[in-house]
């Protein structure tokens, strides 16, 4: 329920925030976006922790059974996905996707910085500057058990979906 938690104060204040200003109509007693505190994103998941660990390291970091197991680890939790993938037995290759959710007609699709999805994935980038930035992806060098890794932050529609680490 605590992984839930923040995610559900997302949505909220998603569609409190979208549905007030002076164009929206309401059945309800509107409220003023300014008045409704943004919800703190918290980490679900210590991505960068998995590198380097074997299958059943990640299968006691993650307490839910994994979806499937070959050739890769994957888990499907309800607000996100997550791949693994190995080399030689050890993880080389994480991805951390957000889930869609549908809310009454609003569908949460993402999040609108690198910085609160990597929050979620536990992928500290703040104060740093992408090595690239695009439509489909922004790009971090990143430093993970003293080796560096690539680290993509990916985008559907503007917003930040999915957390991919490469190592080097």
């Amino acid at each position: 329920m605590n992984k839930i938690l923040p995610f559900l104060l997302l949505i909220i204040a998603s569609l409190g925030c979208g549905n007030s200003g002076s164009n929206s109509a309401s059945v309800s007693n509107s409220t003023n976006s300014s008045n409704v505190a943004a919800p703190k994103i918290t980490k679900l998941v210590d991505l960068p922790a998995t590198i380097g660990k074997s299958k059943d390291d990640i299968k006691k970091m993650i307490p839910d059974p994994p979806k499937k197991e070959d050739p890769w680890l994957e888990y499907s939790l309800p607000d996100y996905d997550l791949t693994f993938r190995f080399d030689k037995g050890k993880a080389d290759y994480a991805n951390f996707a957000f889930k869609s959710i549908t809310v009454g007609s609003s569908t949460i699709s993402g999040l609108d910085t690198a910085e609160q999805i990597g929050t979620m994935a536990g992928v500290d980038i703040k104060g740093k500057t992408p090595k690239s930035t695009g439509d489909l992806a922004d790009t971090y060098e990143y430093e993970i058990g003293g080796k560096k890794a690539e680290i993509s932050f990916y985008k559907i529609r503007g917003k930040f979906s999915s957390v991919m680490i490469n190592p080097e």
